[in-house]
């Protein structure tokens, strides 16, 4: 095990020396520091250097002197697999190399030692128990105190981890042989890379993704914020966590509806799931699931998912209910103890169903509840459009409504991609390493399929469902709704952009008037001008009494004749199509007036 506390003196920079800017990673942005476009961004590479020019002298200070074994596997593994340098990076720093140049020796420990893991063992003829773990002292202890009895059936245990932190990848990846890309997937959730990210990640090949003992699933969570502040105070609470993950606010309030300073926030999740065999222990079957941790600020949306289970008969013993809604984690946590919902519960046999399936239900519970939120998003923006007078006022421009439409162009592509990699990857990659003893596992019938040799006698289909077939219809149904979800969202784009051009066509018009109007104000001062300066060339004063009489008597008539003239002249310029031939263009096709000679013609032919 590294010695982690007399490895890290190497003190960071002072915080006087940190650059200045914003940086939505950072643990030092307080609550007060919102997300706006107008603030400096920090530089992400200057402490850290790019995916081309490592900074060593960083490197040198945060390198961690007696590495732990499974540390000490996965940088003998970079020169090959270059993208697991940024996780052992990462276990040195104890969270993402972000943070670094902030983090004091003592913020360092804490994050390197934190641990929130439920510990379940399941065995036939007992009742599953579970064990609350919080300190990565504790679960060096219950992984030392792994036992079996030879003369038993090897129990099946899982662990549930909320977060991530340096001792926790060393205990568990040391003690189950764990794939060091199991943790590196799941640290950090960029849905795009920037050329010089050194966290890069490139998409691994399917071929090769078949034959992992792990998968992932990646969703969207929601969370209601009644305050502004609220919401930065989650946002900041999110930066104390490990795995680099935050709230973003959708920027679809809606003042006809929401509370004043209400927000609602979108969170990509990332559930990755590992089954593998403890080979100190009988080659009895493990499962980690890694979740994602959530903000004590806030409420679920509305009243979060919903309740899959079946509700008890007024007949029936009162059952023992666990309260939902608690966190991301503990919900996974109470459907895990609960299952099987639907089949035998006093059944005494181990079903590894039980390692995959809570999961998987509550995260397809949760897209729905972002289906439907997006659904009355973009209602309210059709409502708008529909009904202009009502929603705005005189003055209010349509750029708002196209503002709220650019968040969900951004985010429902990624919607599609995350419920399609569920359901082309992670459903069949859970049939294949959490079935039921009872699955029989076919031939591939599709030449699709994929298939391996386990034994002589069993051949996987990778692209098999069996036992999961329950949930499939649920995730494509997801799938079609955030299809639909595209579609409208194209569909309304494509008409708040005329909508603003007809309203840019319409000022421009009034502009137009306002300027005619101007210029008419003009031209009857011309003439008055004109010849108030013509007779303002006498000199004699006593002269002009008559000169009064004869400006009013030229000044008035010259006016109204300039004033006609120049009305016939603008209203010949404006309606051509009066003394011409020409009416008009209707269907594309130039009209115009036929002459007397043409229609003379037409009923020559006719006849």
């Amino acid at each position: 095990m590294s010695s982690l506390s007399e490895d890290r003196d190497a003190k960071p920079a002072q915080f006087t020396t940190i650059e200045s800017g914003f940086a939505p990673w950072s643990s030092k942005n307080g609550p007060d520091d919102p997300y706006k476009d107008s603030r400096k961004l920090r530089d992400n590479y200057k402490h850290i250097g790019d995916a081309y020019d490592r900074n060593q002298e960083s490197a040198n200070a945060w390198e961690i002197k007696e590495p732990g074994p499974y540390l000490t596997h996965i940088k003998s593994l970079t020169p090959t697999w270059k993208t697991l340098r940024y996780l052992a990076d990462w276990m040195e720093v104890g969270t993402t190399p972000l943070r670094w140049q902030e983090l004091t020796k003592l913020e360092r420990t804490e994050r390197a030692y934190r641990a929130k893991v439920t510990y379940i063992e399941y065995e036939s003829a007992t009742a599953s128990k579970a064990v609350e773990i919080d300190h990565s002292v504790k679960l060096k202890e219950l992984l030392q105190s792994l036992s079996y009895d030879a003369y038993k059936e090897t129990p099946m245990r899982l662990f549930i981890v909320e977060d991530l932190s340096q001792q926790v990848i060393e205990l568990l990846g040391a003690r189950f042989d764990i794939d060091p890309m199991f943790f590196r997937e799941h640290i950090d959730d960029y849905v795009w890379h920037n050329v010089r990210d050194p966290w890069a990640q490139p998409r691994s090949l399917m071929a090769n993704m078949k034959h992992r003992n792990w998968f992932q699933m990646r969703n969207m969570r929601l969370r209601y914020y009644k305050t502004e502040k609220e919401f930065q105070d989650a946002a900041a609470g999110a930066n104390q966590w490990n795995v680099l993950r935050r709230p973003e606010d959708d920027i679809n309030h809606w003042k006809f509806a929401d509370s004043a300073d209400s927000v609602v926030a979108v969170m990509r999740t990332r559930t990755t799931l590992w089954i593998g065999k403890d080979k100190q222990c009988k080659d009895g079957t493990v499962g980690i699931i890694l979740v994602d941790p959530t903000t004590t600020q806030g409420q679920p949306l509305w009243y979060d998912r919903a309740n899959w289970l079946l509700t008890p008969n007024m007949n029936d013993p009162p059952p023992s209910l666990a309260k939902m809604s608690e966190s991301w984690y503990q919900d996974i946590i109470n459907m895990t103890k609960q299952f099987p919902w639907f089949g035998h519960p006093h059944s005494r046999g181990i079903n590894p169903q039980v390692l995959a399936k809570p999961a998987i239900y509550t995260i397809c519970a949760e897209w729905l509840v972002v289906c439907d939120y997006v659904k009355a998003r973009l209602s309210q923006i059709e409502r708008e459009l529909e009904m202009p007078r009502l929603f705005r006022s005189k003055g209010d421009a349509i750029d708002t409504s196209l503002k709220r439409l650019h968040t969900w162009r951004r985010q429902i592509p990624v919607f599609k991609e995350m419920v399609t990699e569920t359901l082309e990857h992670a459903l069949p990659a859970a049939a294949r390493l959490a079935a039921s003893h009872s699955t029989q596992f076919p031939a591939p019938t599709s030449p699709r399929s994929v298939q391996t040799i386990v034994t002589d006698n069993a051949v996987i289909n990778f692209d098999d469902l069996t036992g999961y077939e329950d949930i499939v219809p649920d995730f494509r149904r997801v799938l079609a709704a955030v299809n639909v979800l595209q579609e409208r969202v194209d569909r309304l784009t494509a008409i708040v952009t005329s909508e603003i051009s007809i309203e840019d066509s319409r000022r421009a018009m009034k502009e137009n008037h306002n300027m005619a109007r101007l210029t008419w104000l003009a031209t009857v001062f011309i003439p008055l001008s004109f010849i108030s300066s013509f007779y303002s060339m006498n000199e004699d004063i006593s002269a002009l009494k008559t000169t009064y009489g004869w400006f009013f008597l030229t000044a008035v008539p010259f006016t109204l004749l300039i004033m006609v003239a120049g009305w016939m002249i603008g209203t010949e310029s404006w309606t051509p199509w009066r003394d011409s031939e020409h009416v008009g263009i209707f269907h594309g096709k130039d009209v115009t007036k036929k002459t007397e000679q043409e229609k003379k013609e037409k009923t020559t032919k006719d006849d």
